[in-house]
C-alpha cells in the first residue's frame, strides 16, 4: 500500500486526510493519506526513512519555505515562488544500482498557485474596472507568494500587506479607505480566523468594503470566518478557500503520479529483461521514467560511439531492471 501525508505544526482542522482516504476508498487505489505533526521542519529526513512505504507528502504551515532547503529537486514554478505544498519521495531501489546512491530523492512542486487560480477567476468582479483589476494581498508566508505568483500570472495588480514594514510591502497602518478602494480584491493569507481561533481576522478597514469589492480567505475551517463575515457586512462578495483546496489537492495527486523521469550518463549500462536476457551498451544516455513507488516504468537507451566533452560520466555500471 502506498502512503501519502501532510506535514505541518497543527493538523488538527485539516481535512487532507478525509479528502484523499474517501479519494482512495471510491476510486479503488490502494493507498493511504495520514497527518505529521512536527515540531521542527529538521525532523523530516527521520520521518521519510520511519516510513518507508510514504511516496509523498503535502505540506501546510509553517514549512511551505522551511521545505525548500531540504529537497533535492524543485519543479519551474516551485523554484518561481520560493515554497512548496507538494513532494514526492522517489527512493533507491533494485532496479538502479549506482555505488553512492541516495537512499531517496524529494521533489517539490507547488499546486497552491494553478488551485488558487481556478478558485477565483469565476468570481472576479465583473465588469473589470478600468485599469484592470488590482488586489490586497494580506501576510508573507508561503501561502502568499502563491498567490501573488497566481495572481501576476492572470494579469491582476498585486500589493502586499505586513504587520511589519518591509520593502515593498505595506502595512496594515497604511490600508486607508483611498487604498481599499484603489483594490477590489483582498485576499487573506494569513492564518487568523482558522478553527480553533474562529474569532480573529486581519485588521483591515471592513467599512472601507463595498459590493465592488471580492474578499478571498484561504481558510476553510470555520466556513465562514470572520474575514468574511466581516466583509459580507458591508456588501462585499466572499469566499472561503474549501475550492483552492479542493484544486490544489488533485493537482497534488496528479502531481504525485505523473512519472518522474532521470537522464544518466554512463560508461557503461546493462538492460536486465524479465525472462533473463541482459542488453549491454557502452557509453550510453539512459532515459528512465520512474512509477511513483520508485521501481522503473520504462527506459530508453541511446548509445555513443565517443564521449562528449564536458560531460560527466558514471564510471560503475548502470544496472537496469526492466519492468515486466
Amino acid at each position: 500500500m502506498m502512503l501519502y501525508g501532510l506535514i505541518g505544526r497543527h493538523l488538527g482542522h485539516s481535512f487532507s486526510a478525509r479528502f484523499f482516504n474517501d479519494k482512495f476508498a471510491a476510486e479503488g487505489i490502494d493507498a493511504s493519506y495520514r497527518l505529521f505533526e512536527i515540531e521542527d521542519i529538521r525532523q523530516l529526513p527521520g520521518l521519510i526513512t520511519a516510513y518507508p512505504d510514504l511516496c509523498g507528502f503535502n505540506v501546510t504551515i509553517p514549512y511551505k519555505q522551511e521545505t525548500v532547503p531540504l529537497l533535492s529537486l524543485l519543479t519551474d514554478s516551485a523554484r518561481r515562488i520560493g515554497a512548496v505544498n507538494t513532494v514526492r519521495v522517489f527512493r533507491q531501489k533494485e532496479p538502479v544500482e549506482i555505488a553512492g546512491g541516495d537512499p531517496y530523492v524529494l521533489e517539490g512542486h507547488n499546486t497552491d498557485a494553478p488551485g488558487f487560480a481556478m478558485a477565483i477567476e469565476p468570481l472576479l468582479p465583473s465588469p473589470e474596472p478600468e485599469g484592470g483589476h488590482y488586489a490586497l494581498v494580506l501576510g508573507t508566508g508561503g501561502a502568499s507568494r502563491a498567490v501573488i505568483h497566481a495572481l501576476r500570472r492572470m494579469g491582476i495588480g498585486v500589493t502586499q500587506v505586513s504587520r511589519t514594514p518591509q520593502p515593498g510591502i505595506i502595512t496594515y497602518d497604511e490600508l486607508d479607505p483611498e487604498v481599499m478602494e484603489m483594490h477590489d480584491i483582498v485576499v487573506n493569507c494569513t492564518p487568523l480566523g482558522m478553527w480553533p481561533d474562529v474569532d480573529s481576522c486581519p485588521q483591515i478597514p471592513y467599512d472601507a468594503l463595498s459590493e465592488g469589492h471580492l474578499c478571498f480567505d484561504l481558510v476553510y475551517n470555520p466556513e465562514v470566518t470572520e474575514f468574511m463575515r466581516r466583509a459580507a457586512a458591508h456588501g462585499a462578495r466572499v469566499s472561503n478557500g474549501l475550492q483552492m483546496l479542493i484544486n490544489q489537492a488533485n493537482l497534488a495527486w496528479e502531481f504525485w503520479q505523473s512519472p518522474r523521469r532521470r537522464r544518466y550518463m554512463s560508461r557503461r549500462v546493462e538492460l536486465h529483461h524479465p525472462d533473463g536476457r541482459i542488453d549491454t551498451y557502452p557509453l550510453s544516455i539512459a532515459d528512465i521514467s520512474y512509477a511513483p513507488d520508485g521501481s522503473v516504468a520504462a527506459v530508453e537507451v541511446t548509445p555513443f560511439t565517443e564521449e562528449i566533452p564536458g560531460v560527466t560520466y558514471l564510471d560503475d555500471t548502470l544496472t537496469l531492471h526492466l519492468p515486466d
